[in-house]
């Protein structure tokens, strides 16, 4: 089957953007486990449902794929529950299936991922069955021919799709021959020269003990989910083979570019260099963020170009913490005709925000929204795993959910307009615009894949 996409990065970020409800709110008690063989496994037990949920992540993603081979982690990861060992692709999803096992894998640019689902009586089985598909993953012509067939199609719907359009063409500016700056997925001409040794020998590279972390949720003792965890993940090799991308500054540009599209709407997406996940301004930026851009229908942007002057369809910011770069971007959707002025709009915002930064009323309503939402993302044992592996991803220590609402609450307007300065202070923000926009003095480029 095709493979979900992978829910890391959403998780990094919304650790990021998001912090407990109440000073009576504590967080999960995390136990901190090293396995015989090294493998860190942070744990939260919940004895009261008998179900254990495990997210697991290796540093690598598809930002290592050689060049020309485009979407090789996509189809590898989507192959490897197609079939294992002794298993054909038909027998391992029986196999699962007899036990109501779960077993996903993920990619994105940084991180790969699996995440596994099991009845507490049934987990002995469910580690067996992972062990496999990450161990002994069979890459059967069937199943990899209909994977690349559904990769082919979902690269032709692609083509007409401007979003996706957009995207690609923002990532190629930005970041020029950088592995960011490639497709994350593949087309048609990296199909063709994918094979089966090319997948198994980046899945051998890729899945190692020294890249992984895991979280688990669940109906487990600490001792067994060790010895558990050692028999599945164990039988990898010791240390990835992989090439990791080298920090890179994504480019600015002063002018937008166009990609004719016969589209009545036209989508827009504009970025600048951000701030870095460990940077000491992260904090103030997330809830700067908040405010500008990033609160949905209460951000100023919203309010400011849809609400009041109803020039776009939406409209929005966002920080993008990637491990070799960090970003801060926005999107819009209006029609052709209003382009321009949305455009205009939107970077008056930005400035504004730069040279006055935010209301004490703006500041306080991100904070509370921000303190108050996280534990709807707590919403099942899956989703509080999937946190442990992003906080150990991004080197939080585990009081990190109680400790987040002090970090949130202590930045002041001081440090909104410090961080205001670094991200908005400009003019040079990369613009790609798909469609047929008007009011705009761009160059224009062809529409390509």
């Amino acid at each position: 089957m095709m493979m979900r996409p992978s829910t890391i990065r959403g998780l990094a970020l919304g650790l990021c953007l998001l912090v407990t409800a109440t000073p009576a709110w504590a967080g999960p008690r995390i136990e901190q486990i090293k396995t015989p063989l090294g493998i860190s496994v942070w744990l939260v037990r919940e004895p009261a449902i008998p179900m254990l949920a495990l997210q697991a992540a290796w540093r690598g993603g598809s930002s290592s794929e050689p060049a020309g081979q485009e979407g090789l982690a996509t189809l590898a990861m989507g192959l490897l529950d197609e079939g294992a060992g002794s298993l054909d692709a038909d027998a391992f999803k029986t196999a699962l299936q007899e036990k109501a096992i779960d077993i996903d894998f993920g990619t994105d640019r940084d991180y790969t991922t699996v995440s596994l689902r099991t009845l507490s009586q049934h987990r002995e089985r469910a580690f067996e069955l992972l062990k496999l598909a990450m161990t002994a993953p069979r890459f059967d012509d069937e199943p990899v021919a209909r994977v690349k067939a559904q990769a082919r199609v979902a690269y032709e719907r692609g083509r007409q799709n401007p979003n996706v359009l957009a995207g690609e063409r923002f990532a190629q500016l930005a970041y020029g021959d950088h592995a960011y700056g490639r497709r994350s997925s593949a087309s048609t001409e990296s199909l063709e020269r994918i094979n089966k040794p090319q997948l198994a020998d980046f899945t051998h590279k890729l899945l190692a003990r020294s890249n992984l972390v895991i979280g688990a949720v669940g109906d487990i003792p600490a001792a067994d989910l060790a010895r558990l965890v050692d028999a599945s993940f164990g039988s990898l090799p010791a240390d990835p083979q992989i090439a990791l991308p080298p920090p890179v500054v994504p480019k600015t540009a002063a002018a937008p570019v166009v990609i004719p599209f016969p589209n009545p709407q036209s989508i827009v997406i504009f970025g600048a260099p951000g701030i870095a996940r460990e940077d000491a301004d992260w904090y103030a930026a997330t809830v700067l963020n908040q405010v500008i851009g990033g609160g949905g229908m209460a951000s100023r942007l919203f309010e400011e170009v849809r609400e009041k002057r109803g020039l776009v369809y939406s409209v929005g910011t966002q920080l993008s913490p990637y491990k070799a770069t960090s970003l801060v971007s926005g999107s819009l959707a209006t029609s052709n005709a209003q382009v321009g002025d949305a455009l205009k709009l939107v970077r008056a915002e930005l400035a504004r925000v730069a040279k006055d930064g935010v209301t004490d009323a703006e500041l306080a309503a991100a904070k509370s929204y921000m303190t108050g939402s996280f534990p709807l993302r707590l919403s099942s044992n899956a989703a509080i795993a999937g946190m442990l592996v992003a906080m150990q991803n991004t080197g939080l220590q585990p009081d990190y959910i109680d400790a987040y609402p002090g970090l949130i609450n202590i930045v002041t307007q001081d440090d909104i307009r410090r961080v205001a300065q670094r991200l908005f202070a400009r003019e040079d923000y990369l613009t790609v615009v798909v469609g047929q926009p008007a009011g705009l003095d761009a160059p224009q480029q062809k529409n390509g894949g």
